[in-house]
């Protein structure tokens, strides 16, 4: 490996580049760094797990060693555990010129620091005009997204992309719901598409089929179908209402489904494949529920159209009875209390979260909001927040040559 001297810099040729520095016993000592340290192989290698993405793909160009090195998988999963704690909030909003997305750090946008630390992005290499960009997920650093009838995993950091399989459905013919998570046992990312056939009228039978498309295969294989015990059901309205991408915990997919029941989550397992239901509790009517999780816990926000929105928790995982309020957010001072989605909370207890077209922070002590980004917030009145997402950093790859090099 290229070994690295404490204090200076390396100007040697590229032809030189790969050979080994001569040790201190047979250096010119009349040189005067000569007689710097020079780092164990040992060493470099920690430094490097801690260095940011950025740093680390312009390190691969030092020397063939180094590249050897940053694209090894122990590397790359050494670097992910070692930075689980460097997350970044990806940020997607509309704006006079179309769709935009951001990215910034979440310790910048908790201190309320966010005009430092904010970087425009480029989607990755979509086709056709971008009617409809969805963030249907994101873990270990790749976000899967979802843009007009296609789907992408995507690294924001190393601006690597794939797009996947077209999953084989006429859509006029079905209705589609999407997650993205982590197979721990098969080492391997994974997209669940859960289809509903239609009939003639639009509406959805009670069958949900679960579709699996598997980073190491870049392939979809029909994994089973789940009755929902309900004879058929209208797509939205009192049937069935996807609000979210599928919420990944505990190794399973979550997404919460309304029927004329009432509303439930149904959830998929990616080691065994199979399915289930999770209890909620009974809500008004007229409630709008977004689902989504935070702080490690399964999350229902209820917003009933009026001066607040209640949030929801489940404190013991799968224990329908462990549902508890766990806060009311009054209307603000703009008048906007639809509560989208709440992302974070920092270690003063305020809480980063959508509400309405901003991107906020929300203080429950004096129940005060402080708008980051969005229609109230610093780059004008002319964008729109409409979702974002936290992820970490990561070397990561969304490619299936990739995937295969962790085998």
């Amino acid at each position: 490996m290229e070994r690295l001297r404490i204090g200076a810099t390396d100007h040697r040729s590229k032809e030189t580049n790969d050979n080994p520095i001569p040790s201190s016993s047979t250096q010119d000592l009349t040189n005067p760094l000569a007689v710097l340290p020079i780092l164990p192989d040992e060493l470099v290698n920690e430094i490097l797990k801690r260095l940011p993405v950025k740093s680390l793909s312009r390190f691969k160009c030092v020397s063939k060693s180094w590249l050897s090195l940053i694209s090894s998988p122990q590397f790359i999963r050494d670097h992910l555990e070692i930075n689980r704690d460097n997350q970044r909030v990806l940020i997607k909003s509309y704006a006079g010129s179309g769709h935009s997305v951001k990215h910034c750090s979440l310790d910048c946008l908790l201190s309320d620091e966010i005009s430092t630390d904010v970087v425009i992005n480029d989607y990755p290499n979509l086709e056709g005009p971008l009617l409809c960009i969805t963030i249907v997920g994101g873990f270990d650093g790749l976000v899967c997204i979802r843009a007009n009838q296609n789907l992408f995993l995507w690294n924001p950091s190393t601006g690597k992309s794939n797009k996947l399989l077209d999953l084989g459905i006429k859509y006029d013919n079905y209705c589609a719901f999407f997650g993205f998570g982590y197979d721990v046992i098969n080492d391997d990312y994974k997209v669940v598409a859960i289809t509903c056939p239609l009939d003639e009228y639009g509406v959805a039978y009670e069958v949900l089929q679960f579709n699996v498309y598997g980073i190491k295969n870049e392939s979809w294989r029909r994994v089973g179908e789940y009755q929902v015990g309900y004879t058929r059901v209208d797509v939205g309205g009192s049937g069935f209402f996807l609000y979210a991408g599928g919420i990944f915990l505990n190794g399973k997919l979550h997404w919460c489904l309304r029927k004329e029941e009432g509303e439930f989550i149904c959830f998929f397992d990616l080691e065994t494949e199979s399915f289930g239901e999770i209890e909620i509790p009974k809500f008004d009517e007229r409630c709008d529920l977004f689902f989504y999780l935070f702080q490690g816990s399964l999350c229902m926000v209820c917003w009933t159209g009026v001066e607040y929105s209640d949030v929801w928790v489940m404190k013991e995982y799968g224990v329908g009875k462990s549902w508890i309020k766990m806060l009311t957010i009054p209307i603000d001072e703009l008048g906007m209390s639809f509560i989208y989605k709440l992302l974070k909370t920092s270690e003063d207890g305020k809480i980063l979260l959508i509400n309405g077209p901003n991107l906020a922070l929300y203080n429950p002590t004096d129940s005060t909001f402080r708008y980051l980004i969005g229609l109230n917030g610093p780059f004008g009145p002319s964008e729109f927040v409409a979702d974002a997402c936290i992820y970490i950093e990561s070397l990561i790859s969304p490619t299936a040559s990739d995937a295969a090099d962790r085998q």
